[in-house]
């Protein structure tokens, strides 16, 4: 059974479309043995049904290398939310979504930057070894939700009192780059992928440990 990874923006047409887009390139070239057993996908909270990625979201996806002009964007579901081991949003209000939509997928949940800045402490706990086939890698990512799973406590976001947690902090967003320039598209792209190369140490590990 297939690792499924969903990523999570607003609409679907900027930041989620070229996270997958990205992380499926990094696990083909980096993990082809592994490819066949992940399933990366994206949807928006509040996506307009077959809606193309933006212009801009097309163009600097080509400084990578990667078409983004079939892309069709889809609207987030519980359906969605249940079928994924792992869901990757862009920010605290897309946590904030997924709570409301089904509270237990929020255990699976976290803000790509959160996961990012916190890979070296999860590599000291799940190790540096990459996953040889399909067991060891659904191994490896179970470590991982458990990992932070203990971490969380059992934290919601809605509801509660007192001190918010980590996990849920604005200072992980990833910037909404609709309606700004090539620019502004460029610099979100690169944040994304820099902190999709830390997730991709964090699930599959590195040939040298």
């Amino acid at each position: 059974m297939a690792l499924n990874i969903l990523l999570v923006c607003t609409g679907n047409i900027c930041r989620s479309p070229m996270a997958e887009a990205l992380f499926s390139s990094k696990v083909l070239r980096s993990v082809p043995h592994l490819f066949p057993f992940v399933d990366i996908s994206s949807a928006g909270t509040s996506a307009v049904e077959g809606g193309s990625a933006t212009q801009a979201a097309v163009q600097v996806m080509d400084l990578w290398g990667v078409d983004l002009e079939y892309h069709r964007a889809e609207q987030l579901t519980r359906r969605l939310l249940a079928a994924a081991d792992l869901i990757v949003v862009m920010s605290r209000e897309h946590l904030l979504s997924v709570e409301r939509m089904d509270p237990q997928a929020l255990e699976r949940a976290f803000t790509l930057n959160y996961l990012a800045a916190h890979k070296e402490r999860m590599l000291d706990v799940v190790g540096r070894s990459m996953p040889i086939g399909e067991r060891e890698l659904s191994q490896r990512v179970s470590s991982v939700l458990k990992a932070f799973s203990a971490e969380r406590g059992g934290a919601r976001l809605s509801g509660k009192r007192g001190r918010e947690p980590e996990f849920e902090s604005g200072a992980f967003d990833i910037m909404d780059p609709i309606g700004g320039n090539l620019e502004v598209y460029l610099m979100v792209a690169e944040g994304i992928d820099n902190a999709l190369d830390a997730l991709m140490e964090m699930l599959f590990g590195s040939e040298e440990e």
